[in-house]
């Protein structure tokens, strides 16, 4: 093999593409971009097992529901065709397939001379950008690359199913792509993603299929700090800076002794009256 390109792992969840069923071909890439960059952990049931650079964790009926084929049987069957041509190696002792994709680091920890930014010339990078794929619209593009260990896919995958614990279907926690745009867009993980999900989880009656269902909670909770962090901002602005209005000054109040009921302050009894918006209008006249 004289030479390969690189794709980002995200690129079966991206929009552009109607959701077929995958080639073997594409099965093939997918276990590929599945597979850890890095050693990380994944939780199976009560324990916790080390995931070794090149491998994943997935059970046949994960991969047969991403992969959209009709049976089990046939994933089964091109497991063993991989690992009889010496393409991947699988254990199976902990409840989960643990695959490991032979010569993973030797192909992909590896950079030719010939991508080396001094050697690459003006029509190369044309090329580059024509033949990337089209950024999904309010986002970052796929391609654009952040050093974030959370969006790895597989511990980033294993953070949301702890939160979610049973309320998630197995082969639906599979796909973290939406998630991974919320935190491409700023949300964070242990602030907004976490506690959305478990505040979620904790009302359903039964398993979501997807994490598009948390979407909603995720994007609400990152508003909701972005908007506290933008008032505390303005609330403790420099001296010499314009003050704050009438309404805003009127707003803050009003957050200031909604959170002294939320956190039962002692010294609430010393602070302002609660305003009862029913008794008045507030409005700027």
């Amino acid at each position: 093999m004289s030479r390969w390109v690189r794709i980002q792992v995200d690129i079966h969840e991206h929009s552009v593409f109607a959701p077929e069923p995958f080639t073997e071909r594409e099965a093939w890439q997918w276990m590929i971009c599945r597979a850890a960059w890095k050693e990380t952990a994944h939780r199976v049931g009560a324990s916790v097992h080390k995931v070794p650079v090149g491998s994943f964790f997935a059970t046949v009926r994960e991969m047969q529901a991403v992969w959209k084929w009709t049976s089990t049987r046939r994933v089964a069957q091109f497991l063993n065709l991989l690992s009889a041509q010496n393409m991947i190696e699988t254990r199976s002792e902990t409840g989960k397939t643990l695959v490991t994709v032979c010569n993973y680091s030797r192909y992909q920890n590896v950079e030719t001379p010939s991508e080396t930014p001094q050697e690459r010339n003006p029509k190369q990078e044309r090329n580059t950008k024509d033949t990337s794929l089209p950024e999904h619209q309010g986002s970052p593009g796929l391609l654009s690359e952040r050093e974030d260990c959370d969006l790895d896919p597989a511990t980033l995958e294993s953070k949301l199913r702890d939160a979610a614990g049973e309320k998630m279907q197995p082969h639906g926690g599979f796909v973290v792509g939406p998630v991974m745009e919320l935190v491409r867009a700023g949300a964070d993980i242990d602030l907004d993603v976490l506690p959305a999900i478990r505040a979620v989880a904790a009302r359903l009656n039964r398993p979501a299929r997807s994490w598009d269902y948390f979407v909603p909670a995720i994007q609400d909770a990152m508003d909701k700090r972005k908007a506290a962090a933008t008032w505390e901002h303005r609330a403790q602005a420099p001296p010499g800076s314009k003050p704050p209005s009438a309404a805003m000054q009127r707003h803050e109040r009003l957050r200031q002794n909604f959170k002294r009921e939320i956190n039962g302050d002692e010294n609430a009894d010393s602070a302002s009256p609660i305003i009862d918006l029913s008794e008045r209008d507030y409005r700027p006249h």
